[in-house]
């Protein structure tokens, strides 16, 4: 497994001039760090931090859109200190727990969410901005909040806020 940190300014530069190039580099070193690849995502910002601990952790599904700021976190030691002042544990051992994260198909993750272990963002699903994510989220729901909630589906979604967007090319 490979750092992905040490390719970030790489990327960030990379991404200013040409989104499909920096798209095939980050999908390259992703793969190489561990990260498993469905098809090919969209959009996975330079700016993401993935808690890889190891390879399959974190899946990425075809189409799928990953903003700026967003933290996928695979593992949890929250608690350990518990276990450590019940005397579950001997002091030279933690207590921690190890999951997955997965990204589905043509998903969306806004700005800002944290999406925690062992969470599955079902295929076309839509999250929004600063989120965090505690539970796995259905295909076709719209969640939001801290703790994020189910709001809608895309579906209905659609219907209400469609005429608010315009069309406009890729960026290249």
């Amino acid at each position: 497994m490979i750092d992905v940190a040490k390719f970030l300014p790489v990327l960030r530069i990379l991404n200013r001039f040409d989104q499909n190039l920096y798209m095939t580099v980050a999908l390259a070193i992703l793969r190489r760090s561990g990260v498993r690849i469905i098809g090919r995502p969209l959009w996975i910002s330079s700016s993401v931090f993935l808690d890889n601990s190891g390879p399959g952790s974190i899946t990425f599904g075809d189409r799928c859109v990953v903003s700026d700021a967003v933290k996928l976190l695979t593992h949890d030691f929250s608690l350990d200190r518990v276990a450590e002042a019940r005397g579950a544990l001997p002091p030279n051992q933690e207590l921690y727990r190890q999951a997955p994260v997965s990204v589905g198909n043509r998903a969306f993750i806004g700005l800002g969410v944290i999406v925690m272990p062992g969470v599955v963002i079902g295929d076309d699903a839509i999250v929004g901005a600063g989120s965090v994510v505690t539970q796995s989220v259905e295909p076709g729901d719209v969640v939001a909040g801290n703790p994020a909630k189910r709001v809608t589906t895309t579906d209905d979604l659609w219907d209400k806020r469609r005429s608010e967007f315009d069309i406009r090319e890729r960026r290249r």
